[in-house]
């Protein structure tokens, strides 16, 4: 199963740019499967604004574990986090393709 986190930073919280390494290298190290993350980009300035993490999981249980840990949520970054099963209907995902951000 997939599953979508969507997490919303607090407005003007430096602990992105404090936290973004450990962030990084926590979701690479995941038990869990990352099929794909990225920043949410504010169009106007183009700041990074919140997260989106596609995992696969067998359970959400598991992906709630993996969320509790990670370092953005345990510091408070977010304003909101939100964890959805998905379903993929249309698209693939390319295979360890790492964006700059």
């Amino acid at each position: 199963m997939f599953f979508v986190v969507l997490g919303v930073d607090k407005p003007q919280s430096p602990l992105r740019q404090q936290l973004i390494d450990e962030h990084r290298t926590y979701l690479k190290k995941s038990p869990i499967p990352v099929i794909s993350a990225g920043p949410l980009m504010d169009e106007n300035r183009g700041d990074m604004i919140g997260s989106l993490i596609i995992l696969e999981s067998t359970s959400r249980e598991d992906v709630e574990d993996l969320m509790a840990d990670e370092p953005f949520n345990r510091a408070g970054l977010f304003q909101i986090l939100h964890i959805h099963r998905w379903h993929q209907k249309v698209g693939a995902f390319q295979k360890e393709k790492e964006l700059e951000t």
